[in-house]
């Protein structure tokens, strides 16, 4: 019996791997099918929940948000059309005109009623989102995310009107917010039918151009098929889309094999936007931190190169700013290749960047041993993470050897970390933040004075200031030239140090094109092609 189980298990491994390769096209039926393998898995499927690139991937499919993202930018989705206004007293509001075709999987239309019910159901403190504050420009995001789910700027006026009120200008609510996965609609009788909607067969309903097929209960593959009476199907290129969800390794022996690789790559491959970036807080709010080129010669003396090797992490690479690659300008560029690297990772000059470490320190009066012994303990928070604590050690012993500043080490698990970073009740913490939308802002406003998530309490007027402008500006160019500036006075000030960012993998077949990313690790498949050889 186990050897009939043994070749049962291969014969099946055979018959998907033929499936694969098979690629887009060859079907006898002529279905157009896209071959995908993928790392990481999906448990969720709630847009609300999904955290993970697989599951932000497969939300793209199953769900229509207002506006969906292609290679040139947001286009119309569930959302016709839309205005937008000023008001006079500083809020804008957003009209959304609902297309008259979109549907539900069960056939019902979609309603403003239903982004209403979305959106204010991502806030609510019940939900328990991951993804909710990327509503935090919404009117009354605070109340609502605070307990009452209707002070939340959302309204449907009639079935097809969305309303939403801003309380500030925001630049990239339209390409980012009304793009994301976390935004999408959700029908409140599916998402109240039972406990896991999201997760039944027969409770699932969605609103994109694509349904779930297959076995659902089957964790190692998502199968995707197109919705023919969607109102997008005669743009929606393939008939099926088949996700292996795979190990890294096993993902890279699949590249060239199969249509797309995301997550892995092989010889030919490249790397896209994630939204990870590393960083070392240290707390304003410490004394014995508060001169400037203290905290400066602290971060010039980091090896970002040797940080990223002993992490051990082939997917790292040293920061080379706060921003990281993958994130859009304004104006449509890369931000992190338009403004270049503002940290310098050249092997070649870590040395002259350690003198001049050491020259900083003594400028800002730390000129004999005992003076650095003045600073009594300073100690290092740190999550008890393997890699984490590798970085940790690394860090100590490369202030010690370079500066002469010993460094105390606290590990701690996830609970009592974020206890810990939450209150403000360190002197230097390493920690990980991430995007929910795709823009420099989200990784530059958490840092302005009382912004909820500015855990190293910097209060910076003149960076205050900056993103204040940038918020307002109606210029591109200028919007991003603000963002460029408050990027440097922030890394400045080193109370916020960028050590190492994350790069995702991923290779496309010779002669497949059309595969879109978010810049944020989610791929949408839905206009992918194969060119003719």
């Amino acid at each position: 019996m186990r050897h009939w189980r043994r070749a049962a298990a291969l014969l099946l491994t055979l018959c998907m791997a033929a499936s694969l390769l098979a690629g887009c096209g060859g079907d006898p039926n002529d279905e157009v099918k896209v071959s995908v393998v993928m790392t990481g898995g999906v448990t969720t499927v709630d847009p609300a929940l999904a955290t993970t690139p697989a599951e932000r991937t497969a939300v793209l499919h199953l769900f229509d948000n207002l506006y969906r993202l292609t290679d040139e930018g947001a286009v119309s989705a569930a959302a016709q059309s839309c205005q937008q206004q000023d008001n006079e007293d500083g809020t804008q509001t957003y009209t959304f005109h609902l297309r008259a075709d979109a549907r539900w999987s069960d056939g019902s239309a979609v309603t403003a009623e239903d982004f209403v019910y979305a959106w204010r159901r991502l806030v609510s403190p019940e939900t328990a989102s991951p993804n909710a504050s990327i509503l935090s420009m919404v009117q009354g995001y605070e109340d609502a995310a605070a307990g009452d789910s209707e002070a939340l700027g959302v309204t449907a006026e009639d079935e097809r009107t969305f309303v939403v009120t801003l309380s500030a200008a925001c630049p990239y609510f339209l390409e980012s917010v009304c793009t994301a996965p976390a935004t999408m609609p959700v029908q409140r009788a599916a998402v109240e039918s039972g406990e896991d909607w999201a997760g039944s067969r027969t409770w699932f309903v969605g609103n994109g151009p694509f349904r779930r097929a297959g076995d659902w209960n089957d964790s190692q593959i998502l199968t995707l098929v197109k919705q023919t009476d969607h109102y997008d199907a005669r743009r929606t290129l393939p008939d099926r889309i088949e996700i292996l969800f795979r190990s890294t390794a096993e993902a890279a022996k699949a590249a060239g094999r199969v249509d797309v690789v995301i997550g892995a790559a092989g010889e030919g491959g490249q790397t896209g936007g994630d939204p990870t970036v590393g960083v070392l807080l240290i707390n304003q709010m410490a004394t014995n931190m508060e001169r400037d080129g203290l905290r400066q010669a602290m971060s010039l003396a980091i090896d970002r190169a040797a940080v990223v090797k002993s992490m051990a992490d082939p997917t790292l690479i040293p920061a080379e700013g706060l921003v990281p690659h993958g994130i859009r300008t304004a104006e449509g560029g890369d931000f992190r290749q338009v403004n270049g690297a503002v940290i310098d990772n050249d092997p070649d000059t870590y040395q002259q960047r350690c003198q001049q470490a050491v020259t900083l320190l003594r400028e800002a009066g730390f000129t004999r041993p005992e003076v650095i012994a003045s600073l009594g303990t300073v100690t290092l928070l740190h999550r008890s993470t393997p890699a984490q604590t590798t970085l940790a050690r690394q860090l100590q012993q490369v202030w010690r050897d370079t500066l002469g500043i010993n460094v105390t080490l606290q590990s701690a698990g996830e609970e009592e970390f974020d206890q810990l970073l939450h209150g403000g009740e360190f002197t230097l913490a390493l920690t990980e933040i991430t995007a929910l939308y795709n823009d420099a802002a989200a990784y530059l406003d958490m840092w302005r004075s009382g912004n909820s998530c500015n855990y190293a309490q910097i209060g910076m007027n003149a960076y205050d200031i900056l993103m204040r402008v940038a918020a307002a500006s109606t210029s591109d160019e200028a919007r991003d030239a603000y963002l460029k500036d408050a990027e440097g006075l922030l890394l400045d000030g080193a109370n916020v140090v960028p050590l190492y960012g994350r790069q995702q993998p991923y290779q496309m077949a010779e002669n497949v094109i059309g595969a879109v990313s978010d810049g944020l690790g989610a791929w949408y498949f839905g206009t992918t092609r194969r060119l003719a050889k």
